[in-house]
């Protein structure tokens, strides 16, 4: 329900700030005064362009803000990052100088497709030849579906269908993939005989490498290593004789000075590792020993990483890694998968068939009496020989459309004799607003959106078709919230609240302001509707007893 709007520099508009109930809220004014301005601005909500308007002299943007309570619907998918169901709505739409519009609900930016799904559940806007819902084969299936109280069906119906695609665009990968399995299973098994073949383990090529470089250069290991023993322990001028004459020295200094002991002990600690490290040299160089069998072998098994990995263009250090990926899946498995998605879709189709034909047959059943009571609903409202009626038409495949298995329009001719078609073809704008009227009477509190905006819908009638007008837009207010711009005093006298609209003009410029009145300023308008701007004693009690009786 729409709680409040506020618009500011928008237009004659310099700020308006209204707060709304529930029932009818009736807006009135001279014509000229403004009254169309809320209804622009509530189309801006909508998420609809501006009407050749423009910002305020003097203002560098419009703004128009609405306040919502929380959705009693389901959120719309493409808003659910932005709102949870127990959320305060707040939808607000800038106009810079410039023409340019941004949009937020909740303080985020959406797009204007995003926002028109959110409006379509919070309001409807009806104006001469527009409703936001009446335009839409879609919506005229929701209005069936309230009616004959199938929309619980209808969405059930449209999860299946939507798992049903789901998994057929699943099953169309499996498919993918069996067939890419089926072209390079050759390659695969040739991969898992070289895997075979191979038996390597990760690291294996590194070890290998460097076992196989200390073979083939075991001459010259054996050189380096033997020069560096001699140099180390064996030579006359060795580093191991070097250390002992430098000990000499230190232990010469220690008869004069006991402060050198700490150099006499780090020295003897450096000649203990030099004469380890001296003995680990010749064992090392003992056990060195070429292997022809064993430098075969490191060199055939070398060769056999470096062939496999020239053949799968990939480094020896990451062959093993890659045969093991690439070992695929198994075609049984894959069929088995097959399998068990034809069967999971087969028991889905065959839910979603039960519930279409559920689905059709209480819409058939009821798209009778439905059409017989908005009908009635036209007549009480002067469309006098009205034809309605729900057209049902199967969409072709096997799923049918998003919910259900026909495409429903309803048909409308108000005229006899000529034939009926869909409804925005042929309805003038007031016999669409009078329909729509009819529809909401019809569906009372089955109708999920709960606020019905009415602009002028009045428009070309008066007198008798007035009051039940005014009775009628009363009436669907007790189970909803109904805002109602209109020019008849039937109509005005009607509501539960009442807004009034007018221009002011000083020295500033004009200005449209817009107010709610009761007592004896609802008085004088309801006298101005009847007898226009010259109020008469007489015009005055005559609306008293109007409001009084109302």
């Amino acid at each position: 329900m729409l709680s409040h709007l506020r618009v500011a520099s928008f237009a004659t508009i310099q700020e308006i700030s209204l707060s709304f109930d529930g029932g009818l809220t009736v807006i009135t004014g001279e014509t000229g005064a403004g009254k169309s301005l809320l209804v622009d601005a509530l189309s801006l909500i909508a998420g609809q362009k501006p009407r050749n308007l423009s910002v305020r002299p003097g203002s560098s943007e419009a703004v128009v803000e609405a306040f919502f309570s929380p959705l009693s619907s389901p959120i719309p998918e493409a808003l659910s990052e932005i709102l949870t169901p127990d959320d305060d709505i707040v939808i607000r739409r800038l106009i810079s100088s410039n023409g340019r519009l941004r949009q937020t609900v909740n303080g985020q930016a959406v797009s204007t497709s995003q926002l028109s799904s959110l409006v379509l559940q919070l309001f409807d806007l009806v104006g001469q030849g527009e409703s936001l819902r009446m335009s839409g084969g879609e919506n005229h299936r929701q209005f069936l579906d309230e009616y004959a109280g199938t929309s619980s069906l209808a969405s059930e119906y449209e999860r299946l269908r939507r798992e049903i695609l789901a998994k057929r665009r699943e099953r169309l990968e499996i498919l993918e993939r069996k067939a890419n399995l089926d072209r390079s299973l050759s390659e695969i098994r040739e991969r898992h005989e070289d895997a075979h073949l191979l038996s390597g383990r990760p690291g294996e090529f590194e070890e290998l490498s460097a076992t196989l470089s200390a073979q083939l250069n075991l001459q010259e290991i054996l050189q380096s290593s033997g020069r560096a023993y001699q140099m180390l322990s064996e030579d006359e001028e060795s580093v191991l004789v070097h250390i002992g004459r430098i000990s000499g020295e230190i232990d010469h200094i220690l008869g004069f000075d006991p402060a050198a002991q700490i150099f006499r002990d780090r020295l003897g600690e450096a000649r203990e590792i030099l004469k380890d490290l001296a003995g680990e040299l010749r064992h090392y160089q003992e056990g060195l020993e070429l292997d022809p069998g064993q430098l075969e072998t490191l060199e055939s098994r070398f060769s056999l990483y470096r062939r496999l990995a020239q053949k799968y263009h990939v480094r020896p250090e990451e062959l093993v890694n890659f045969l093991e990926e690439s070992e695929g899946d198994d075609p049984g498995e894959v069929d088995r998968e097959l399998e068990a998605f034809d069967q999971e879709i087969s028991h889905l189709h065959a839910r979603l068939l039960e519930v279409g034909q559920e689905i059709s047959a209480k819409r058939k059943k009821t798209a009778g009496s439905f059409s017989e009571a908005v009908k009635e609903s036209l007549r009480r409202l002067r469309i006098d020989h009205p034809s309605f009626s729900v057209s049902m038409v199967p969409y072709e495949g096997d799923l049918g459309g998003a919910y259900g298995p026909e495409q429903v329009e309803f048909l409308f001719s108000a005229n006899p004799g000529m034939p009926e078609k869909p409804l925005g073809q042929v309805a003038s704008g007031g016999e669409t607003s009078r329909v729509l009227l009819a529809i909401t009477r019809v569906l009372a509190d089955k109708d999920p959106v709960p606020t019905l905006i009415f602009d002028e819908i009045d428009s070309g009638i008066g007198g008798e078709v007035g009051e039940v007008l005014g009775d009628l837009l009363r009436e669907i207010g007790q189970t909803r919230q109904v805002i109602s711009i209109t020019h008849l005093h039937q109509v005005a006298r009607k509501g539960d609240r009442h807004i009034l609209v007018e221009k002011v003009s000083d020295q500033d410029g004009t200005t449209s302001r817009a107010f709610f009145v009761e007592g004896e300023e609802r008085v004088r308008e309801i006298a101005r509707m009847l007898g226009g701007e010259k109020i008469s004693p007489s015009a005055l009690s005559i609306a008293r007893d109007l409001l009084r009786f109302s």
